[in-house]
Parts: C-alpha cells; structure tokens; sequence
C-alpha cells in the first residue's frame, strides 16, 4: 500500500474520459489535485498553458518534478491542499483530480467557495457521487446535495469501479463535472450561511417531518414552522428529502419575515 493510502488509477479509457471532460483549451491552467503517478498529468500537460499539481506525498512530488521538468507550464506544489494559500494558484483555474475518499467533501467544499475555479472534473467515492448528484425525492439527497447546487451544475461523466485502480480500493468510484453557475443561485435577501443552517437543521434528523426537524434545532415554535412551510406552499408533514433547493430559499425568506 502507497504511504498516504494512495490508489492510483491504471485505466488509461476512465483517463481519457476524464481529461475530455475538462474540455480544456491551449489557453487554459489546470489545477491538479493528488496526481501521484502523473497518469491525469501526462494527458493534461499537451491540453493546456499551465499545470501546477498539488502533491502531499513528497517522494511523488519529487517524482512528478522530474518526470515532467522539460514542461514550461509545469509546476509541482508540495502541500495540502486544504492548508495552501490558494493565492498561489492560477485563476481561472480547472481542477482536475482524483481525490482521496477521507477529505473529498472538505477539497470539493474549498473549490467551490473559491472565486478563481472555472471547471470542476472531480472522482469522488462512488457512494458520495450518488449523493452529490441525487435530487428531491431521492433518499440520496441531503446536505452535500444542496451546498453542490447553490454553487455549481454538476454530471455524472462516469464510474470507475475498484478494479481498475492500484492497489484496488474496497469501493467503487465515479467521475463528476462542475461547473460553476452563470448567475447567483441565493437572492440577496437568503445568505449562504443562512440557506445551509436551515437546510442543516431540515436534515438533522431525516426520520422527523420537516416542521419538527426544524422546530427542535433551531429552537423555534413548531407552529411557526408550521406557517412558514404553508406560506412556501410546502407541507408541514414533508420530509427534508422532498424539499429543493428553491424551496429552502423560499422557507428561509419566510421564516425570517
């Protein structure tokens, strides 16, 4: 096993999709996220202007160097990327990564609520994909599902299950494409940190209707929650599962009012 725990894709078609789905231009920089080998990078590389690839593995990075020293727009960037100053990044900026399972949620968080991204073609844990991608009405759908929608339009490019990694993992994968949305998706009226605490509390406790999920973490009278679920045209009995996006900003417009 890799040191960090890394499984390196070995598929050279879920490689190929993947830089397809990038839809990368000479002009473009890319952002790669975890390159290890370089199998992503290799393809990368000819597509675009620049490359810089955040490594955490120091002996891959130092391999990456090597290996790709004769690429002008080529940078390695030893670090996590949770911790770097993404000021040293180029903008705009198409990610590109294959991301570990333990913190794909947090690195697809931090790419999000950064100004500077321009695409996002990211493999998730295929159980985590399902639930990025999964819509109302799904039991998929929850918190990841509505933090994603605020910010970006998200595809299923492809799976990729575990046999086509090294050292096999103990699940499958799947590919996704972001990117981000043309226009605010949240009024000015409905903060992000307001539409997630709603949608947070709404999905504490998936079990419980909507109206009693919100009236037991936000501290508030159950009739009053009651109201402003009617007042959004949704019903009080719901669950959080059944509710948009749209319906969360409608909700939090009315119960602040």
């Amino acid at each position: 096993m890799p040191k960090l725990g890394q499984h390196f894709l070995a598929d050279p078609q879920v490689a190929d999709r993947i830089v397809s789905a990038a839809g990368l231009r000479p002009e473009d920089s890319v952002v790669e996220i975890g390159p290890g080998e370089g199998v992503l990078t290799e393809r990368l590389l000819p597509r675009c202007k620049s490359l810089v690839a955040v490594e955490l593995d120091g002996k891959l990075a130092e391999r990456l160097g090597g290996r790709f020293t004769d690429w002008p727009g080529f940078r390695v960037l030893h670090g996590d990327f949770l911790k770097i100053d993404l000021a040293e990044l180029p903008s705009p900026a198409v990610f590109v990564a294959n991301l570990p399972y333990a913190v794909a949620s947090p690195i697809l968080q931090r790419i999000l609520d950064w100004p500077g991204w321009a695409r996002a073609v990211l493999m998730f844990q295929k159980e985590v994909a399902d639930r990025l991608l999964a819509g109302p009405g799904s039991r998929k759908y929850g918190l990841l599902s509505v933090s994603v929608a605020i910010k970006a339009k998200a595809e299923k490019i492809c799976d990729a299950p575990r046999r086509m990694f090294r050292p096999p993992p103990r699940v499958d994968s799947s590919v996704v494409r972001l990117d981000p949305l043309t226009e605010p998706f949240l009024p000015a009226s409905v903060s992000e940190q307001r539409f997630l605490s709603m949608a947070r509390a709404a999905f504490a406790h998936r079990r419980k209707t909507v109206s009693n999920s919100l009236a037991h973490a936000l501290g508030a009278p159950k009739g009053d929650i009651e109201r402003a679920l009617r007042d959004s045209g949704l019903d009080p009995g719901s669950r959080a599962e059944q509710i948009s996006p749209e319906d969360f900003v409608e909700l939090c417009e009315k119960f602040s009012s």
